[in-house]
């Protein structure tokens, strides 16, 4: 008989190892089948003995041993990928098996009979040479000239590269463009490939003899190539390398981990990349192909409209959705079948206040950023009281609702919310028998919709589509004119990233429009928008590390987000919960910026530590702080913990 410990590969449970027994010895790594109280769960096999060895501990154990289910597989990762996803699950105070189920592939772990085995490697000498981690920010063009002559020189070495994107549209992006005259050792992976595709992209993969090149999202990093010498993080920016579920996985953070126990160059590439890899780079921590380059792809025609200055047919300062310079360009658009998409910021937010009587936009004092009308909700003694709330989403300033225009002193603030609903409907009442497609999460809920509605607006000379960033996904055509409604929604979004948020926006349009651009702001003279017109962003980046590190943000504090939801009364309990585990960290606790939902409440707590306290676990000698791990480690499953966040509310 012989004694496993395994690694149950599912979330939620408490213990990391279990133990169990089997008949006969099981290759480690496997995947086994084993019953954890009346469910059979899936689990790794980290560590075998002989049952002879451990009579004794056997004997005095308050407890039965269980025998495993069946033997589903040999593992369908390395050593180092099983070594770095327990390196995470520190970092991201989770347990190893969570951190597996949400790197691995559904499919794989299900079909695990039907993978092959891949080949071993080949026992060389250990390599004393530093782990190579470089950035390389410049234009997409740029980035694929050096992409393919890597490729060429990886080959050459018999080595195989892993190109790694946020989404599976970067990945319709980049395949064409590197995969011709090399098609028969290129591969592709995405979650929403068929089993049967995935499968036998898998056996195909991991049994080719040749250097290969896969092109793939995140979880398929733990595909078996022991050749991989090269891992390229490309788009870095990119919102989807972040996963939304527990325990809330950076997929950047996880290459360069497995990167580093494998001793594989790491290259992060984009456009423009996070102020955080950039001021890595200049910390010296992380090297470079070429010096960075600051600046966006250039468009045709690129017209900014102060839209303080609209006016109607009286010539008296109104407020409009579209501009007459975006009226003119529809109309233009419309007569040449040409295509037009206008950007609108999510449907529903109020993210401006104007004063009615002079136009003025209300911005912060302290950072001027539009300010933005909050309404809360508070029960005291049995009554409900609704308050109001100015509040800055940059810098967190807050004043009451009760204020005048600095400008003129008027009492007469409007808030103002350019939604897609409002921008859709507007289009569909000035021009009636256009075709206006809209995409965002209320009006295409699911990828079919989504992918459906593109396809409408392509097949259609002169249609119109009104879309949130979500559209981005979808986007696989150039269009000839574009616009963003409302770049003061922009600015309000509660993110400490709005900045970059806003230059990813932009520079995705002028990569996908041919002719117009056209931005429409009350806040022309907002800094922003002047450097991107100047054509030369570092100033800008400049000045968000400035920024960034006054209000103690990232690169320069490392963020911890906890959440909680449930009762008014136990969101109660848990504020005074966490307060009391976490009061030394000086956490900041507050409501969700939505916070209620069907009855249930939401808190945020944030707490902001030294990097060095928290560092990435890059290194062998690198760990967590293990007063602050145990502290987070001890609140119960009900509050969610999130390393890194992307956003504070």
């Amino acid at each position: 008989m012989h004694i496993l410990t395994v690694i149950p590969i599912k979330k939620g449970l408490q213990k990391e190892n279990l133990t169990y027994f089997s008949a006969n010895p099981v290759p480690l790594g496997s995947i086994v089948s084993v019953p954890i109280r009346s469910r059979i769960i899936d689990a790794v096999v980290i560590n075998i003995e002989n049952a002879r060895d451990n009579k004794s501990d056997l004997k005095i154990a308050d407890y039965q041993l269980k025998k495993i289910i069946k033997i589903k597989g040999n593992s369908p990762f390395t050593q180092y990928f099983f070594a770095a996803c327990q390196r995470m699950s520190e970092y991201a105070v989770g347990n190893t098996g969570a951190v597996i189920k949400n790197l691995l592939p559904k499919i794989f772990l299900e079909n695990i009979k039907d993978l092959k085995e891949p080949e071993k490697p080949e026992i060389a000498g250990v390599e004393n040479i530093k782990h190579e981690k470089l950035i390389f920010q410049t234009l997409s063009s740029d980035r694929l000239a050096f992409y393919r002559t890597l490729i060429r020189e990886s080959f050459a070495k018999k080595q195989s590269i892993f190109i790694c994107v946020p989404t599976r549209y970067d990945i319709e992006q980049w395949k064409g463009a590197l995969t011709k005259g090399i098609e028969q050792y290129a591969y592709v992976f995405h979650a929403d490939m068929s089993k049967k595709i995935l499968i036998n992209s898998y056996n195909s993969a991991v049994s080719e003899k040749h250097p290969i090149l896969i092109i793939g999202t995140g979880i398929f990093l733990s595909i078996p190539r022991h050749d991989i010498k090269t891992i390229i993080m490309e788009h870095e920016s990119g919102d989807s390398y972040k996963q939304l579920a527990r325990p809330y996985i950076d997929m950047r953070s996880f290459a360069e981990i497995l990167s580093g126990m494998n001793n594989i160059k790491l290259i992060f590439g984009d456009t423009l990349l996070r102020p955080e890899t950039l001021y890595r780079n200049e910390q010296g921590e992380l090297g470079e192909i070429h010096p960075p380059l600051f600046r966006l792809p250039e468009v045709k025609r690129q017209t900014v409209v102060d839209m303080k200055e609209e006016i109607d047919e009286k010539r008296k300062k109104k407020f409009s959705v579209l501009s007459e310079a975006a009226k003119k360009m529809i109309e233009h658009a419309i007569s040449k079948n040409e295509s037009v998409f206008l950007f609108s910021v999510r449907k529903g937010l109020a993210g401006v206040t104007v004063c009615h009587d002079c136009g003025h936009t209300l911005l912060c004092p302290m950072c001027s950023t539009p300010i933005v009308l909050y309404g809360s909700k508070q029960r005291t003694a049995g009554r409900t009281n609704l308050s109001r709330t100015f509040m800055c989403n940059k810098c967190g300033r807050k004043e009451s609702a009760e204020v005048r225009c600095p400008e003129c002193s008027s009492w007469n603030l409007t808030p103002l919310g350019i939604g897609t609903d409002r921008v859709y409907e507007e289009v569909k009442e000035l021009f009636p028998k256009s075709h206006v497609i809209q995409i965002d999460k209320e009006s295409t809920p699911t990828e079919k919709e989504a992918i459906d509605a593109i396809k409408e607006f392509n097949k259609t000379p002169g249609s119109i589509l009104v879309g949130t960033e979500m559209a981005f996904s979808y986007i696989n055509t150039e269009v000839a004119h574009s616009a963003i409604i409302s770049l003061d929604g922009l600015l309000s979004i509660p993110s400490f990233n709005i900045t970059q948020k806003i230059l990813r926006i932009i520079e995705k349009l002028h990569y996908i429009t041919l002719k117009n651009l056209i931005i429409q702001t009350r806040i022309p003279e907002n800094q922003i928008l002047e450097h991107i017109l100047s054509g030369n962003i570092l100033p800008l980046y400049r000045e968000d590390l400035k920024e960034r590190k006054q209000y103690g943000y990232p690169p320069f504090k490392r963020l911890i987000k906890i959440n909680f939801t449930g009762t008014a009364n136990e969101t109660e309990k848990a504020r005074s919960y966490v307060d009391n585990i976490l009061g030394s960290y000086d956490p900041q606790i507050f409501s969700a910026f939505i916070s209620k939902i069907k009855g249930q409440y939401t808190t945020n707590t944030v707490i902001k530590v030294d990097p060095d306290l928290w560092p990435l676990p890059t290194s062998e000698n690198i760990h967590v702080n293990s007063f602050l791990l145990e502290n987070l480690s001890r609140l119960p499953p009900s509050f969610s913990i999130n390393v890194d966040p992307e956003d504070l509310l």
